[in-house]
């Protein structure tokens, strides 16, 4: 990427939370889920989910991100600014761990008719969410049965030879489908 520099990059990617998605986990869940006419992603990184959706043809594939990793619309912070959605809107998104909550409910609250969070499975515990689970449990919840190495977006590739001990998750909600979570995996393969 043309001006972007791994190093000075650091202390950003840290504060900012910024980990990438694996592809086989978007593919896996591009297979299990479809997504409404018009995809917004409000955190994208570097693009990986907005040229997943690209890549099946989603005709209004929008990217954003509060800083300039080099894709999509920079400084764009999805919880301070109200961004005109469409009532077909999916909300496709790996936001930072410490804001998720405030990510799902953003796009809840705007009304979007689908929303499809990544985030570490252990997003689904504690006491501090646990009001937030009751008032708004997700539709569907896919479990990563291979564990989905999620990166932070410094690490040059070459660095990149650990496994990771973390399990992961897509969580989906869909307006207008009945309340209850059905629970799923999916895999590499």
């Amino acid at each position: 990427m043309a001006g972007w520099q791994w190093a000075d990059s650091k202390e950003l990617a840290i504060l900012s939370e910024c980990f990438e998605t694996p592809e086989w986990a978007i593919d896996a869940i591009l297979s299990k889920e479809t997504l409404t006419h018009t995809v917004f992603d409000p955190c994208c990184g570097r693009g990986q989910m907005a040229e997943a959706a690209k890549k099946l043809r989603y005709p209004n594939v929008v990217a954003h991100d509060l800083h300039d990793w080099g894709y999509g619309v920079t400084a764009m912070n999805f919880l301070d600014q109200s961004p005109r959605y469409r009532p077909d809107l999916t909300v496709f998104m790996n936001p930072p761990f410490s804001l998720a909550t405030e990510f799902v409910l953003r796009a809840l609250n705007r009304q979007a008719r689908k929303v499809v969070c990544f985030q570490r499975f252990a997003w689904w515990e504690s006491q501090k969410r646990r009001e937030f689970w009751a008032k708004h449990p997700p539709n569907r919840v896919y479990i990563c049965g291979d564990r989905a190495h999620c990166w932070r977006i410094d690490i040059p590739p070459e660095e990149r030879k650990s496994s990771t001990p973390t399990a992961h998750a897509w969580f989906v909600w869909e307006r207008g489908h009945p309340p209850g979570t059905q629970l799923g995996h999916i895999y590499k393969d």
